[in-house]
């Protein structure tokens, strides 16, 4: 008996001691589970810590590398030298008074003479109409047939002026503004510098009046290329008129572009004009009725006559402000005439005729350049009618092309019959003649 309860309990002991081994096995194997975490916790935010402070040290070490780059680079070659170029903003003009009647006339002679062995004739209508179309519109359309020297008028008004510029030829692929002012190439850090954003750069630096020629206007789509000049010129506000270059500025950038008030940004003064010159063919696209709306249009169809003169050469080097002021003065001298009245009368008919024969009229765009044109074409030697039939035929009976031959025979009649009635017998010729292509015989 005593032997198998000392068995028993020799059993029991060996059981405790068992537990308390493996309780003791137990916690040293959780103790160093414990150190093993704790240890390669700390280690992975050592880590964390370390790979966060080398990119923060790479991102500021990059930033650090753009910013030098921005103060030792200078992506704009071409406008930087305009910076330094003296000449440019010391620009003197001519002081004699003269009336708009002799600056056409003298600008009529000079292109007759200034070149002997390539004398330009023109007609005093087409000359009058070139200079009133730049004083109702930042744009012109000079549109005709080959030969008729629609980009020799323009370059002679630069000589005449005293600024000539290279013409812009505008090329087939183009179809945005990288391709009208240039852009900034990833690769070289450089800004590809166009001949456009050249002269607009230069117009800043002084108030000579820059005739841009943008050669074949329409051998691509102007409302493409040229969507964001059209936008910008219509603007009232000077304020507005800024042409965006860069969305940064960088320490050696040209001063234009370090402007405060609008950095990156080139203004488009009131001293730039944009002449495009377009041939309708098959090999170019059609003038879109945005574009015709907002430009000015100047038919040059036929050579004009040839015709001696005696008078020498003569040359107008004037600033914009003072062709502003000269014909200003026209449209302000005008408002108060009885032929200003009349006007606004011949206006309010020749809408309603229009609408009535051909269902198109004319908004506020229209008559507001209308208002320009008329008195400024008068004060350029002009009649008050040729005015007014110059502007109807190419800008509001324009509207008439692609019409439908056919249906227009009768309305034509109609309209003919209406204006010889309202405005009197063959008062408005350009518009007869414009409207009688339509009438077809059969």
């Amino acid at each position: 008996m005593l032997i198998v309860l000392l068995t028993g309990l020799s059993q029991i002991l060996m059981i405790v001691v068992a537990i308390i081994v493996f309780v003791i096995l137990a916690a040293i194997s959780c103790l160093i589970l414990y150190k093993y975490l704790k240890d390669s916790n700390t280690f992975v935010i050592k880590a964390s810590s370390d790979r966060n402070r080398n990119v923060l040290d790479f991102t500021e070490a990059l930033g650090n590398e753009q910013k030098k780059a921005k103060e030792d680079s200078e992506r704009f070659s071409k406008l930087l030298v305009l910076d330094e170029d003296n000449s440019l903003k010391n620009v003197g003009f001519l002081n004699d008074k003269f009336t708009l009647k002799e600056f056409c006339d003298e600008f009529r002679n000079f292109c007759a003479t200034a070149d002997k062995e390539k004398p330009l004739y023109y007609s005093i209508e087409d000359i009058r109409a070139f200079v009133s179309n730049l004083a109702t519109s930042k744009i012109m359309i000079l549109q005709g047939m080959s030969g008729t020297g629609k980009t020799s008028i323009a370059l002679a008004f630069q000589k005449f002026i005293g600024n000539v510029l290279e013409p812009i030829p505008i090329q087939p692929m183009w179809k945005e503004r990288s391709d009208v002012i240039g852009y900034f190439n990833e690769f070289t850090k450089k800004f590809n510098e166009t001949d456009l954003l050249v002269e607009l750069y230069k117009s800043n630096l002084n108030d000579k009046i820059y005739i841009i020629v943008l050669d074949e206007v329409n051998i691509a789509r102007i409302e493409y290329y040229f969507a964001e000049f059209l936008s910008l010129l219509e603007y009232p506000n000077e304020e507005q008129k800024t042409l965006e270059v860069t969305n940064d500025v960088w320490e050696k950038d040209p001063l234009i572009l370090k402007d405060k008030e609008h950095p990156g940004r080139l203004p488009i003064g009131d001293n730039v004009y944009f002449l495009g010159t377009a041939n309708n063919d098959e090999s170019t696209f059609a003038i879109s009725d945005k574009v015709y709306d907002r430009a000015m249009i100047l038919n040059l169809n036929q050579t004009a006559e040839e015709f001696t003169s005696d008078k020498a050469p003569k040359r107008y080097q004037i600033s914009n402000a003072q062709f502003i002021e000269l014909y200003k003065g026209a449209i302000s001298n005008f408002s108060s005439t009885e032929e200003a009245k009349k006007l606004d009368k011949w206006i309010e008919e020749i809408n309603q005729i229009i609408i009535d024969s051909f269902d198109i009229g004319f908004g506020n765009r229209m008559i507001s350049q209308m208002k320009k044109y008329v008195p400024v074409y008068i004060s350029c030697g002009g009649s008050f009618e040729e005015a007014f039939d110059d502007f109807i035929s190419k800008k509001i009976l324009r509207k008439l092309e692609g019409k439908d031959f056919l249906r227009l025979k009768d309305e034509v009649k109609v309209f003919i019959n209406r204006i010889n009635n309202t405005f009197g017998e063959k008062s408005l010729p350009k518009c007869i003649n414009y409207v009688s292509k339509f009438m077809i015989v059969g």
